[in-house]
């Protein structure tokens, strides 16, 4: 019997990997002969460089480089066997304090370190950055230059503050295996890069500033643009979801076709998920991402899209009551909800006992159509 077991995160209690682990053992110690497999989650805000490191083998490298407030910072990304390169934002673009002040030039210095080491594919996951100057930094890192109206050259390394200065751009010294590599974006977060579906305007209370000062950040954003516009001839500003990361997802895509992609676009592409649901006699699955995240949509939803398409049985087990309505909606067979509130604090023991439990116990209701 083959069991497919794919746990995404428990708001920020529990990882991926350990939820499987719960799931894992609760599925053997009731189902002796079961052939499991995990498949790790991620987001666009979690875990992209671990999950994808228990999927494939690979090497990670460590890099010093800067944080979004340009402290010094030990980064790490990874290169796997297939020559996919795994650049996790969250991990190391963080930084406190005034936003205007953040750069998004530490992530410039991690992919100019990548394509040094000959990357060929570079995977970036956008989610949870603490930067908002449209990728200005992170060019800046990769080699472009920015110039004011005197011909001085404007340090984008201070923030989106100083976007209103530069008046021309040079992209010549951009680093050449640009041109070259595959570049795949990931967010979860609907956003564009400016105006009131910009992704400041839509999050600036959860970073401490006003509506005032967020639409100041964002008028900055769209100057900026269209500097880079009057360089490139095109239009940045109504690509999907080009609002990642500050606007670094519209600039990349613009300048070097990247793709941006969900995060279950992404764990497609790496595990075959739809092939490994086709095959599966039993599906556990779930999650606990608050939907305060806004995130577009979770590999979870796409798990049950697909048990319902190939007409598997599938217990869900989430935290939160709007996606146990949804999956109940999507035909889900069964759903199970550790909480009807999600609590302000919570150990990652007494997470991982509860989804064993749950787990237990869906097993028994369909041991006898099993055995």
């Amino acid at each position: 019997m083959k069991v497919l077991v794919a746990m995404d995160e428990f708001n920020g209690i529990i990882s991926s990997y350990q939820a499987n682990r719960y799931v894992e053992e609760a599925v053997a110690s009731k189902i002796q002969s079961a052939d499991i497999v995990q498949v790790p989650l991620f987001n666009g805000r979690h875990e992209l460089m671990d999950s994808v490191f228990l999927w494939q083998s690979g090497t990670k490298y460590k890099v010093m480089a800067h944080d979004a407030v340009m402290n010094p910072v030990e980064a790490i990304y990874g290169i796997t066997e297939s020559n996919m390169t795994v650049i996790e934002g969250n991990l190391f673009l963080k930084g406190e304090g005034d936003i205007t002040h953040c750069s998004s030039y530490g992530l410039g210095e991690v992919m100019y370190d990548a394509l040094e080491n000959q990357a060929k594919h570079l995977v970036i996951s956008l989610g949870g950055i603490d930067s908002f100057d449209g990728g200005a930094g992170m060019l800046q890192a990769l080699g472009a230059k920015f110039y004011d109206d005197e011909g001085e050259e404007v340090d984008t390394r201070q923030g989106s503050r100083v976007l209103k200065f530069i008046r021309t751009v040079d992209f010549k010294g951009l680093h050449p295996r640009l041109q070259e590599v595959r570049l795949q974006l990931m967010s979860d977060f609907d956003s564009k890069l400016y105006g009131k579906h910009s992704e400041i305007m839509q999050i600036y209370k959860n970073k401490q500033v006003t509506y005032t000062e967020a639409v100041e950040i964002d008028n900055l954003i769209w100057y900026f643009s269209e500097i880079v516009k009057n360089e490139v001839q095109q239009s940045l500003g109504l690509i999907e979801r080009g609002g990642a990361g500050g606007g670094i997802a519209a600039v990349l895509h613009q300048l070097y076709q990247a793709e941006i992609l969900t995060s279950h676009e992404l764990v497609d592409q790496i595990t075959h998920l739809e092939s490994l649901i086709q095959q599966a006699d039993l599906i556990i699955f779930g999650e606990g991402v608050n939907e305060e995240d806004q995130i577009l949509e979770t590999t979870t939803i796409r798990i049950a899209e697909l048990s319902t398409k190939y007409d598997k049985p599938a217990i869900a087990i989430c935290a939160t009551s709007d996606k146990f309505d949804q999956f109940e909606s999507l035909g889900v067979t069964a759903m199970f909800n550790t909480f009807i509130e999600m609590p302000e604090s919570f150990t990652d023991f007494k997470m991982g006992i509860q989804i064993r439990h749950y787990t237990v116990q869906a097993l028994k209701l369909l041991q006898r159509a099993f055995d």
